[in-house]
């Protein structure tokens, strides 16, 4: 028991509210992202339901516009309304390319450019790494890619909450689960139960919540588990030299590749070499860095 304060509640009672509080007082996470990731949840939605929702704001339609036309995409004519962008992307790009837009939203917020860069190249690195992997969950890779790029929202949710967090990240050493319990010994939460709280008060669908809370579970090698895939593409972001943290210790590449489920192997086989030299071309010249 925490010694009691004057108003009679306990230091410690205290110190474990303090953490929902300042993650309440974040800014909600772009509201037309929230919306139109809950209608594309739905089988009813179509393109026009999509582009009016994306035109009901026009700085975020602005900027859809501009991410479709970003070299990640390399189309080789210009995509000028928001519509055309919603046909000729799909559904499930254009989900990948609201969830980026929001993201860009909460890095731009953050104080520490530094960690807040570091964290993004990471969601970065996973996403890819996740849309690499899809085939061997027999996932879609664009749903990959999405759950990968939203994993550490939590981690961003805490650089914007807490000013003392890039110091934390910048002097962690050890395993990741090192790590969860250092963020829990000094902020009374981790960032995957920021993540889970995030998802939730935001109304993000259970999925996010899943990947956002237990990337870092033990991997189980199910096919058709994505929150597995994320495990597993994290990983693999952080061995190949994509980290949030620095000095935290990961596993070699070459051990990774075992933990791939084999039940679902695509006929061509993973390319470790491969995937190094897309998070390496992508990452380097990355036009949507925040």
């Amino acid at each position: 028991m925490g010694v009691s304060t004057k108003s009679g509640e306990p230091n410690d009672a205290k110190a474990a509210a303090r953490p929902s509080e300042r993650l309440c007082k974040l800014p909600v996470f772009r509201p037309v992202t929230v919306r139109l990731l809950s209608l594309l949840s739905s089988e009813d939605a179509d393109a026009v339901a999509v582009t009016a929702l994306l035109n009901s704001d026009p700085a975020f339609s602005a900027e859809i516009l501009t991410l479709a036309n970003s070299s990640l995409y390399a189309r080789r004519s210009r995509i000028d309304t928001v519509h055309r962008a919603v046909v000729v992307l799909g559904m499930e790009r254009t989900r990948a390319l609201a969830v980026t837009v929001g993201l860009h939203g909460m890095v731009r917020g953050i104080q520490s450019k530094g960690a807040g860069l570091d964290c993004w190249r990471h969601s970065r690195a996973t996403a890819i790494a996740a849309q690499w992997l899809a085939p061997f969950y027999r996932i879609h890779p664009e749903q990959a890619y999405t759950a990968g790029l939203m994993h550490d929202i939590g981690r961003l949710g805490m650089l914007s909450a807490f000013p003392e967090y890039p110091d934390l990240l910048s002097s962690a050493v050890g395993s990741n689960q090192d790590l969860l319990e250092r963020e829990k010994c000094s902020f009374s939460t981790n960032h995957c139960e920021a993540g889970f709280f995030l998802t939730r008060i935001w109304g993000l669908p259970e999925e996010f919540s899943d990947t956002a809370s237990q990337h870092h579970a033990p991997l189980t090698g199910e096919i058709g588990d994505r929150t597995d895939l994320v495990r597993l593409a994290c990983l693999f972001a952080q061995s190949l030299g994509f980290k949030a943290a620095s000095a935290i210790d990961c596993c070699p590449a070459e051990s990774l590749v075992e933990s791939i489920p084999q039940g679902a192997v695509p006929r061509s086989r993973f390319s470790l070499e491969g995937l190094a030299d897309r998070l390496q071309s992508e990452l380097e010249r990355d036009s949507i860095m925040p």
